[in-house]
């Protein structure tokens, strides 16, 4: 928030010095008001887009002038595009302009200064400290600590439960040296990376620390075990070991995901809303039964919700034949719902189920809830796809994982692509998924 306030102030500055200069002694604020509101706006969405740029002051000096000028075009393009559609023919471009610049020089010099004089502090209050396990994990911590000295840590040495060779100038020694070592070079902490069912060791070495006045932190020495992404963090006052962190936990990730879902949305059904009306009576002519088919589906975390589809079957009383999944040259598919589902036309209703927030644009598709129990007893890691909200198309259907799940080749083949999408959004894949729905070769596999 701080840095938020000093770069709007520094906008007003650059504004006001800029249009003295323009203006001459008469300047007033009034003539510029319009393009001052734009530039404020557009930089506090701009501090949205980059909320979580903080950590790359005290990373790499190369990284933090890439991330400033990213920033900076985001700026101009999201200020230029508000001054078109709010049609400012008033605005001065060389005000503009001359902001703009002045800002991004004085915001660059700023970050620069800052950049190292917060790494003139970490090298001089650098923590020095040992690493307690001689394995991949306890190699893994030395390399991330030697590389990423913006955190403070300076890592010592690898002690090990016996007494190694020394490996590159890593491995130490023993644990048996550890008073030994503290005596020729103090640390402050030592890092536990040996597995957790060594429980004496791990005892010896937590007394052991305190009794010298070092801080003993042990590492959740299950990596060997798990191979997805994993968070440490409190529940309350719990400390928890999250053992499938997603990029959509992060709220940053969920607040654009769930803007583009609207704003898609939204514009889609006023759009579309012409289209809609002409199938609905397509289908009213062309069979009995409703115009939209509203079964019922499993959301985000299992909650349950009504789905808007465009009917596209006959109409039945049967709650049996809602079980089936649809084959090829399904008798209960009407002539219109042929075409409807072979242009994915029949799953334009979710559009409302988005502005419901009950799903997304793009993510796992929402099953029968009797299929979903099916494939949870076959495929154990199934239910990660309910980790986010089910999307109207996704990474799955793209790929031609759509259709039936009748063989293992094909629910695993779907559920895989479901996970894995789960597991790397980013928006830009979102986009990409978009795409691949209209003009993708294996989209329309298996659309029957």
């Amino acid at each position: 928030m701080l840095f938020l306030l000093l770069d709007l102030l520094l906008i007003v500055t650059s504004v006001s010095m800029i249009s003295l200069i323009r203006y001459g002694a008469d300047y007033t604020i009034w003539p510029v008001r319009n393009l001052l509101y734009v530039l404020l706006g557009s930089w506090f969405i701009t501090y949205l887009v980059f909320i979580d740029d903080f950590k790359f002051l005290k990373y790499r000096i190369l990284k933090l002038l890439k991330i400033q000028s990213q920033k900076f075009v985001t700026f101009l393009s999201i200020a230029a595009l508000l001054i078109l559609f709010l049609n400012f023919d008033t605005a001065s471009r060389a005000v503009f302009f001359g902001t703009a610049m002045v800002f991004y020089v004085i915001k660059i010099i700023l970050a620069i200064c800052l950049f190292y004089f917060l790494k003139i502090t970490n090298e001089k209050n650098m923590s020095p400290f040992v690493i307690i396990g001689n394995n991949k994990i306890g190699h893994g911590i030395y390399k991330y600590f030697r590389k990423n000295t913006y955190l403070g840590y300076q890592p010592i040495a690898i002690l090990d439960e016996k007494d190694p060779p020394r490996m590159n100038g890593v491995v130490l020694g023993s644990i048996a040296d550890f008073q030994k070592i503290y005596d020729e070079q103090p640390f402050n902490e030592a890092i536990i990376s040996v597995p957790m069912t060594e429980t004496k060791v791990i005892e010896r070495m937590v007394k052991q620390s305190e009794k010298m006045g070092v801080r003993p932190r042990i590492v959740p020495f299950f990596q060997e075990n798990i191979d997805k992404n994993f968070k440490v963090q409190l529940l309350g006052e719990v400390p928890t070991l999250t053992l499938r962190e997603i990029p959509l936990d992060k709220y940053p990730n969920r607040f654009w995901k769930r803007a583009f879902d609207l704003i898609f949305a939204a514009v889609g059904v006023v759009l579309l809303l012409p289209l809609f009306l002409i199938i609905a009576i397509a289908i009213r002519i062309d069979s009995k039964g409703p115009v939209f088919y509203r079964p019922i589906r499993l959301g985000v975390n299992n909650r349950p919700f009504s789905l808007y589809k465009f009917r596209s079957m006959v109409d039945s009383d049967d709650p049996g034949k809602g079980r089936k999944s649809t084959t090829k040259n399904d008798p209960r598919v009407t002539s219109v719902g042929r075409f409807l589902r072979k242009y994915n036309l029949d799953e334009l209703p979710q559009l409302i189920n988005v502005l419901n927030n009950e799903m997304s644009l793009v993510g796992p598709r929402p099953h029968r809830v009797y299929l979903n129990r099916q494939l949870q007893e076959k495929m154990g890691r199934y239910m990660i796809r309910h980790y986010i909200k089910p999307g109207i198309t996704g990474w799955a259907q793209v790929n031609g994982w759509r259709g039936p799940t009748e063989t293992k080749l094909q629910y695993m083949g779907r559920t895989l692509h479901d996970i894995w999408y789960v597991e790397h959004w980013s928006f830009f894949l979102d986009v990409y998924i978009i795409l691949l729905t209209f003009f993708g070769a294996k989209v329309r596999k298996n659309a029957f």
